[in-house]
């Protein structure tokens, strides 16, 4: 049975017969399989040129990208090669992940359905394949979740683990995603900086269904996350189904919302299936207080400690031995379910189990350590590392007790006496980053007002080594390659509000958070992109495939020798690549049929080998096209290009460029099609940003207009006449009148502009301000207001003043509002250009609220207090006084550039109006950027105003009339004329336009190009004949038959075609082909037939009836006679006879 399939895209089409198999081997056992469904077709793809621009990978952040210069695409079929060896095959976690990505890659459109899984050898592999292979590599040993990506033909990605194998298809896809399926050819080395990146969920104030933790693991996967932390219990609520807590009288769950153990199983199952690592998150002794509620009053610390404001959620582990077991007990039901799930790690708690743990005494806090130490001894009983928040162990000077080493701590914030990281460490703890400054996202209106940074400060600022900073300003970060100790890093999303939002848009305003934090977390270096381009990368790539949707069925699994492929190559004439190569897999014994697709610009000739054929072997057949060009727009573009010394320079730059491009492909046998649309569209593209030197007030005005920083109204009439401006200049018939009005609407708008109050400044700052304290309570004069900058003070931030225009400053003075929130350490600068600053007072912890600097008076636009290092602490500022001298406005550069603009360049060389040009649009740069004394931008248009040279007059009206005729001739036109001469016509035309080209041509050199030219036009008038009579009648000739005709008339008739083919029909004209073909015909007709003398047969006599009586006297001698003359003569004239007939057949014969 055989059946026809067709995959098609566009115009492109393939076609394969598949032939229907019953039986394959799949390792040792036989399966029974409709094979027809499963053949694979490679490279449905655009028809697109080779030369593919390379994408500028900016996500995945790799390690390591060793680029070559080519590039790879991968067609719309591909197929998975799985290099066969003990560590891949009957490896389930492998499989599962293969299929997986198999699926990913059709459900976002990679390819074009899901590519096969095959196993099998290296040597199997074709091109386009991704191919995948497990085994020790030397560079990826030792490093978190490595794994390698060789980008050649086709994609090779390695690792030593099923996890750097899982990481390395992530990375793959979501490269091809953002590159539309294009990569730069090379080695890729990645892991990650750290061992944890951690995601948190506090699903216990808030109630998140099991279908939205689901999808939410999915797509932590997808950014390179590998644990969640599953935070259950709160005051505000209990999530998890608990056997101890529906053991107590009354319990309920809030709203009746909670997960049960079976729908924690499915998220454990499902988060391992996308390696992450499910962390549960019990918070004790404190943060109790929905379990507390339904126990005695005597469980919770409320007695113990009266003016604690958390007393009544703390168990009471101190006086309370019941309260102590309770806990314990309820710690250990969820350490054993949650090992028995095969989780390594647990959270036991540790925050805030006070509001001051002051109020301990130290055999107190002793217990509370002792009960941190009992809990954690019982997880790692149970093969669980603990970890407990940062806050509430190892605080302040207490005594008398050591911390488990082996608890892990999550740092998240920094309060007064709590340990350093420093402390941890010696005590032997590892520390994962959680800090509340970067990393908390909480269902609050004032934490979502004023302290959860967006994505891009995470990007900008945080890395795993940035921890909070201690009371006092002290920092705690470390740099790349991270301490040991560092663990890692975690987002946090809290609900201390829970119904502030829905679960969807938390993950809504969360996307580009934790996508910069797992940015960061995996790899911080100094090349890193800048954030507005790692956002687009966020958005194109998206969220994980199957993020709440069904993802499609993965290609089937094949094994060695089922599969093969045929890799097809696209050539032109020339050998060259015209199409990316693209793979036929089908399966072994299986018929296939190629049918050749269209490509734009080219014509299938021939194929390497038979199109139709049985999968046996991997092989390469080659499809050659034949090149067919159109290059008529491009030519004439070309021929009619600008002429570059009559434009503003600046504005011609890229032209030259493309004219250059265009000249090349022009003169290119083997440019493609697309080439050319290309070469053509750019140079088209560029000549629209050409501008006259005539129009150039018109364009300085235009195109280096003043910002609107300096003005309080009118900008936007003024802008409204800049693009007015901007859109004139495109105007390819632009004339003088309609350029100036042009000009006079923005100068006219320009001068009805209103300046902005010289001594008030705006105001910008790093950190954003709490409530409705904001920046301009700075400026307003009452110092009763205040500005409070809503985080901690961190080195780096700063508060910056901008003036309108220059001011006169000699004095600041600085009013803060309070002393809890001073500044403690910051310096005051004055800047004239925002790149050099200079100090002029420092704010100090120890200061005054109010700090006056005084200083000799210096022109600046700029203002900033910069802070050089951070304290635990918010800032207030309730007034920044300034102390202002009078200025007057210095015009020189505005006079100076007004006058050069009365300047008229009609007649001016070329050399001395260009550098005008360049110093009057170097001038206005200044002036916008206000930058106005300076020296050399003033000297240098002072000395091109006086530099402008009057060019030696010449009149090129006939040099224009002459070209313009030239140019207005078609191709058609110029080809009707004998070859010589449309060659000489050529090289006149581009020796006249070079001529005017020149920057001063000489009146002589004009008036030559002119004569030249002008002959060469008329030379276009002798028009090449029509040869058509001519070939008739020498083909005619050629058909003679020279037998037939006496030698002399046969050898007038050679000469005379030797002497007719020797005429260059290429450069003859009519009349001249008309004598040539009637000499031939003459020729022709005066052919002498030869005369052909048949020979005489002999008269046989006939037989007499009766013998003839004989007399003796009737007897005569009939014998010849020696001498006898008259016999010899008739037989050499029979045998010359015979002789011309036998060599007329002959010569007959042949022809």
């Amino acid at each position: 049975m055989f059946q026809s399939i067709k995959f098609k895209s566009g115009g492109e089409i393939f076609s394969l017969i598949n032939k229907e198999r019953g039986e394959i081997m799949k390792g040792k056992k036989i399966v029974e399989v409709g094979l027809a469904a499963i053949i694979a077709l490679s490279g449905v793809a655009s028809a697109a040129a080779p030369a593919f621009a390379a994408p500028n990978v900016i996500y995945p952040n790799v390690q390591s990208y060793t680029k070559d210069s080519d590039t790879f695409t991968l067609p719309k079929k591909s197929r998975l090669l799985v290099v066969s060896n003990e560590k891949t095959l009957n490896n389930e976690v492998l499989l599962r992940d293969l299929k997986r990505a198999s699926s990913q890659l059709a459900d976002r459109g990679v390819l074009a359905e899901a590519p096969q899984i095959v196993f099998g050898t290296l040597e199997n592999a074709a091109d386009n394949d991704i191919i995948v292979k497990m085994g020790t590599n030397p560079d990826l040993t030792g490093k978190n979740d490595a794994y390698a990506v060789d980008i050649k033909n086709n994609i090779t990605i390695s690792a030593e683990d099923e996890t750097g194998i899982y990481y390395g298809l992530t990375s793959v896809i979501q490269m091809l995603i953002e590159g539309d399926n294009v990569l730069t050819k090379g080695n890729i080395i990645d892991y990650s900086d750290v061992e944890d990146r951690s995601f948190h969920l506090d699903c216990a104030r808030k109630f998140f269904t099991k279908d939205w933790i689901i999808s939410l693991i999915k797509d932590l996967s997808w950014q390179k996350y590998n644990s969640i932390q599953l935070h259950f219990s709160e005051n505000e609520g209990f999530r998890l189904q608990s056997d101890t807590l529906e053991a107590i009288d009354g319990f309920q769950y809030v709203n009746d919302q909670y997960l049960t153990k079976q729908d924690m199983l499915e998220i454990i199952r499902v988060a391992n299936e996308y390696h992450i690592e499910v962390i549960p998150s019990l918070d004790s002794p404190g943060h109790l207080g929905a379990v507390l509620r339904y126990l005695p009053s005597d469980y919770s610390c409320a007695s113990l400690f009266p003016s604690d404001g958390r007393r009544a959620q703390c168990f009471n582990i101190f006086t309370n031995d019941e309260a102590r077991g309770f806990l314990i007990d309820l710690m250990t039901e969820f350490i054993d379910f949650f090992s028995e799930a095969g989780c390594k790690r647990f959270n036991i708690g540790g925050d805030e189990f006070l509001e001051k743990f002051s109020n301990f005494s130290n055999e107190q806090y002793v217990q509370i350590m002792e009960y941190f130490n009992e809990v954690s001894a019982i997880a790692k009983s149970k093969g669980m590392t603990p970890r407990t928040w940062n806050d509430g162990v190892m605080y302040g000077n207490y005594t008398g007790y050591k911390l488990d080493p082996d608890i892990e701590i999550c740092y998240w914030a920094a309060p007064q006496n709590c340990a350093s990281i420093e402390k941890f460490v010696q005590n032997g703890n590892k520390v994962i980053n959680f800090s509340d400054v970067y990393m908390y996202y909480v269902l609050s209106s004032w934490w979502l007002q004023n302290a959860c940074p967006e994505g891009d400060r995470i990007y900008r600022e945080w890395n795993p080594g940035k921890f909070s900073t201690l009371q006092g300003g002290i920092p705690q970060t470390y740099n790349k390659p991270y301490a040991n100790f560092v663990k890692g890093g975690s987002y946090a999303v809290w609900c201390d509000v829970p119904g502030y939002m829905t679960q969807d848009s938390v993950a809504n305003n969360i996307f580009y958070r934790t996508r910069a934090t797992a940015y960061k977390m995996w790899n911080t270096s100094d090349s890193m992109p800048e954030y507005a381009d790692v956002k687009k990368a966020f958005d194109k790539i998206g969220r994980v495939p199957g993020y709440k949707s069904v993802l499609p069925e993965p290609g089937q699994v094949l094994y060695e020798g089922q599969s093969v492929a045929l890799t097809i190559e696209y050539k032109n004439e020339f050998g060259q690549t015209i199409e990316p190569t693209e793979t036929l897999y089908g399966l072994k014994d299986n018929e296939y049929t190629i049918e050749p697709k269209e490509l734009y610009g080219y014509k299938f000739e021939k194929a390497s080998e038979s199109l139709t054929g049985t999968y046996k072997e991997n092989k390469t057949i080659t499809l050659t096209y034949k090149t067919f060009t159109d290059k008529e727009a491009l030519i004439k573009e070309v021929n009619n290009a600008l002429v570059i010394k009559d434009y503003i320079p600046e504005t011609v730059k890229e032209y030259k460029d493309a004219l250059d491009a265009s000249k090349d492909v022009k003169e290119d046998p083997t440019a493609g099609q697309k080439k050319v649309d290309e070469t053509l569209a750019a140079l088209r593209t560029a000549k629209e940003k050409a501008v006259k030197a005539k129009f150039y007030k018109l364009y300085v005005e235009a195109y280096y207009p003043v910002s609107d920083a300096a003005y309080a109204s009118g900008y936007q009439a003024y802008m409204n006449a800049v693009n007015n401006g901007k859109n004139t200049l495109k105007d390819e018939n632009l004339d003088v009148e309609t350029a100036e009005a042009a000009y006079n609407n923005i100068m006219n708008a320009k001068k009805a502009l209103i300046k902005k109050a010289a001594d008030k400044p705006t105001i910008s700052a790093t950190k954003g301000y709490y409530g409705w304290y904001s920046y301009n309570n700075m400026i307003d004069g009452n110092r009763n207001s205040k500005c409070w900058f809503g985080a901690n003070q961190t080195a780096g931030d700063e508060v910056l003043f901008t003036f309108p225009g220059k001011v006169k400053l000699s004095g600041v003075n600085v009013v803060q509002a309070d002393q809890g929130d001073i500044l403690r350490d910051a310096e005051v600068q004055i800047s004239a250009d925002k790149v050099n600053w200079t100090t002029v007072g420092t704010l100090k912890g120890t200061d005054p609220l109010e700090k006056r600097f005084d200083f000799d008076a210096q022109e600046i636009k700029y203002v900033r207090i910069y802070i050089n290092s951070g304290y635990g602490a918010w800032y207030q500022i309730s007034e920044v006084e300034f102390v202002l001298e009078s200025i007057g406005e210095d015009t020189t550069l505005k006079d100076l550039i007004e006058k050069a603009k009365e300047e008229d360049l009609e007649g001016k060389t070329v050399a001395s109006r260009d550098e005008f040009l360049e110093a009057l649009i170097e001038a206005q740069k200044a002036l916008v950027a206000e930058d106005i004394k300076n020296e050399e931008v003033i000297n240098r248009l002072n000395k091109a105003i006086e530099g402008l040279v009057d060019a030696p007059v010449v009149n090129t009206d006939a040099l224009d009339e002459a070209i313009a005729k030239a140019n207005a001739l078609t191709e058609e036109e110029v080809n009707k004329a004998i070859k010589k001469n449309v060659e000489v016509f050529n090289k006149a035309l581009a020796d006249a336009k070079a001529v005017l080209a020149k920057d001063e041509p000489t009146q002589e050199e004009i008036d030559a190009a002119v004569k030249t030219l002008n002959e060469a036009l008329d030379g276009l008038k002798v028009i090449r004949g029509n040869p058509e009579a001519f070939n008739s009648a020498l083909e005619a000739a050629s058909k003679k038959d020279e037998s037939k005709y006496t030698a002399e008339s046969w050898a007038s008739l050679m000469a005379v075609v030797e002497e007719v083919k020797a005429i260059d029909l290429e450069n003859a004209t009519q009349k001249e082909i008309d004598e040539a073909a009637a000499k031939l015909n003459k020729a022709v007709d005066a052919l002498e037939e030869k005369v052909v003398i048949e020979p005489e047969k002999p008269t046989v006599p006939e037989k007499p009836t009766e013998k003839p009586a004989t007399k003796p006297e009737d007897k005569k001698d009939d014998t010849v006679k020696t001498g006898d003359s008259t016999m010899i003569l008739g037989m050499v004239a029979l045998m010359a006879v015979s002789a011309i007939v036998y060599i007329s057949l002959k010569r007959k014969k042949f022809n």
